[in-house]
């Protein structure tokens, strides 16, 4: 018995280990904060209905990778099966200022290749088209062939001080990226962009394009450059407007 334990035993962690819950390559999730203990629940529920219109991104130029970013739909034809998809213009920013992000010396490369990673076992990609960006607002919107079979989030026109919030995205592995924060009681400094609010939590690189969501599921903004930094939902709606009025 305790030569056939000596061999079970082994294969059984290492079965184990594979688990996503046991496995250390992969962030915890912030659901297991015990802050979150009252709403976690329907919090979860929430944030995995928002979670299957969240996709990630990679970008290429001359076959090297370039960018990657989250984004989430936010239209979807049912005829077409195609979907628009906002995110951040950095998916195709080729040379970009780490201190000031009024220097004027970012660099955008709008013929990239760009494709989406699709959420299924076979980790399969589609072409992505570009169809505008904003340098100074930091957005972008790219047109997608997808299948959907999820609900596309709504926009909240009004964000609240200390109003909860998460921040969704897909990390390089297109797995889901949860972070919690609240909207921060804070200015952006002389560096940064004026129309910039505050998460409290930080973003890492792949997860910025991603949704700011309530506790309802409504969209407060985009997550925006590595650290705490979002585009409001006012902010996007009048370049939304503004895009279909002009395009």
């Amino acid at each position: 018995m305790e030569e056939e334990y000596g061999i079970v035993l082994p294969l059984v962690c290492e079965r184990q280990l594979q688990l996503v819950t046991l496995d250390r390559s992969k962030a915890s999730s912030c659901m297991v904060n015990e802050k979150l203990q009252s709403v976690r629940e329907s919090a979860t529920k929430t944030v995995l209905q928002v979670a299957k219109v969240v996709l990630g991104f990679s970008s290429y130029v001359d076959g090297k990778l370039m960018a990657r970013s989250s984004g989430f739909l936010i239209d979807w034809d049912e005829r077409s099966k195609a979907g628009t998809v906002l995110t951040s213009a950095r998916i195709i920013c080729s040379k970009y200022s780490a201190l000031s992000q009024w220097s004027g010396t970012d660099e955008y490369a709008p013929n990239a290749e760009i494709v989406a990673h699709l959420l299924d076992e076979d980790d399969a990609t589609v072409p992505a088209l570009l169809l505008h960006y904003d340098k100074h607002v930091n957005i972008a919107l790219i047109k997608v062939e997808i299948e959907l079979c999820a609900k596309i989030p709504s926009f909240s026109g009004d964000v609240i001080y200390g109003q909860e919030i998460f921040v969704l995205g897909r990390d390089e592995h297109q797995n889901l990226t949860i972070h919690h924060g609240r909207v921060q009681f804070m200015g952006p400094n002389k560096f940064q962009r004026h129309h910039y609010l505050f998460s409290g939590c930080v973003i890492n690189q792949p997860s910025i394009g991603g949704p700011v969501i309530d506790l309802n599921g409504q969209v407060w903004g985009m997550a925006n450059f590595p650290g705490t930094a979002f585009i409001p939902s006012s902010i996007i709606l009048k370049c939304l407007d503004m895009w279909k009025k002009y395009q």
